[in-house]
């Protein structure tokens, strides 16, 4: 499995990854041709070689019209809907927004579709963020690691006034992740780049071998005591060897991943309209549940009934519970704190006979333990070809088995 291995010893901006990633080769025509199915207009976007402390850099610059038109969350979310770019690249775009849009109404106490603030609905910002995910995706989808973050310091003005560094919304985008402060060189990661961190990357071990076989840089726009430019080398792991059978897991590899507290809120509804218990899953997710259910159930006196069960960063806790009593009947609930084991994983694209499909790859340690075809990236290659849904997915299966196979 390829690994894009993250330094960022002066920060991370959009325009920073974009540079990065187009230094390491990608089919700048190609990623022109997919950037430019978004409906968006009122941008331009140049590509050029600069110097950064006399490291040769590649730098990426959106030029945007100034506009005073403002987007909020459902609105960036059609426009990527509504491009041609892979299922991959919009739901990787979509969530790195996400993460933007909850971080930024966490800070500005308001609800995620609710903010319309130029952070989360400037032109460039969508460039950069799906341009972001295009090249990621061309460059086979790379599982991302990051090793410390230099945040910057002192503050930087914004359209609310003057706010310390990292900004708000960035520190709360990188929590969980290694940070640092040079403390005087202001704002070097922004919220945009750490939202594509969040997505794409985690922590990368300590002193874990990697073996580099390409590496980009991309510029910044501001000159700093230390180069400013953000290095991605892509490789792999000295000991790397997977495998998608899981009776091949060796024991010395059951490293089971760290623990994450987490929050499960539940509610007992037995009177109210099954009609909308799709559309409760739909707007708690996203919120930003992490995983939301119904289960059926027999109350007292025998009531047939459900069970709702929400699985949430406990920073959402309240704003879900809040969100359970507006759009259900229920009168009360419960909630709990547990640990939340997830496995890392990440997505890549392979070939079949019907068009490229996302694959889901799950691992423990070093173990391939699970593979599963997109459902989306299934149904849709099944609607346009007219084939039942089940076949693609048997032909996706197919081909990651001769990938890892070979």
């Amino acid at each position: 499995m390829t690994v894009a291995y993250i330094e960022c010893a002066a920060g991370a901006s959009g325009d920073m990854f974009l540079g990065a990633w187009m230094d390491l080769a990608i089919a700048q025509d190609v990623w022109r041709e997919r950037l430019a199915s978004l409906p968006l207009q009122g941008y331009d976007v140049t590509i050029e070689r600069v110097k950064k402390s006399g490291i040769a850099a590649t730098k990426v610059t959106v030029h945007a019209q100034h506009s005073h038109h403002h987007r909020h969350l459902p609105d960036i979310e059609r426009i990527i809907d509504e491009s041609n770019l892979p299922s991959i690249v919009k739901v990787k775009s979509k969530e790195a927004f996400g993460h933007l849009a909850v971080a930024e109404a966490a800070v500005h106490g308001t609800t995620p579709e609710r903010i319309h603030f130029h952070e989360v609905g400037a032109v460039d910002a969508i460039v950069d963020i799906v341009g972001t995910m295009i090249a990621w995706h061309l460059l086979g989808q790379p599982d991302c690691v990051v090793t410390p973050i230099e945040v910057g310091g002192g503050t930087v003005a914004c359209e609310h006034g003057v706010i310390p560094v990292p900004a708000p919304a960035t520190a709360r985008l990188l929590e969980g992740f290694p940070t640092y402060s040079s403390g005087v060189w202001g704002e070097t990661t922004t919220p945009t780049g750490a939202a594509v961190i969040r997505t794409l990357a985690r922590p990368a071990a300590v002193h874990r071998p990697f073996v580099s076989r390409k590496i980009g840089y991309g510029a910044g726009s501001r000159d700093l005591l230390v180069a400013n430019v953000l290095r991605i080398q892509l490789g792999e792991w000295a000991s790397h060897a997977v495998h998608p059978n899981v009776a091949n897991f060796q024991p010395e590899d059951r490293v089971l991943p760290t623990p994450v507290p987490a929050i499960v809120i539940e509610a007992n509804v037995d009177d109210m309209s099954p009609e909308l218990a799709g559309h409760v899953i739909d707007r708690l997710l996203q919120l930003g549940a992490m995983d939301a259910a119904w289960t059926p159930l027999v109350m007292k006196k025998g009531r047939p009934a459900v069970q709702l069960q929400v699985l949430c960063d406990r920073r959402l806790a309240e704003r879900l519970q809040r969100e359970i009593f507006l759009q259900t009947s229920s009168i009360g609930l419960r909630y709990h704190e547990v640990d939340k084991l997830e496995l890392a994983r990440e997505f890549i694209q392979v070939e079949t006979s019907y068009g490229p499909v996302a694959v889901k790859v799950a691992r423990l340690g070093e173990s391939i333990v699970n593979v599963a075809p997109e459902y989306e990236s299934c149904r849709l290659i099944s609607e346009e070809q007219n084939i039942p849904v089940k076949q693609v997915y048997q032909a996706a299966l197919a081909q990651v088995a001769s990938l890892y196979q070979s």
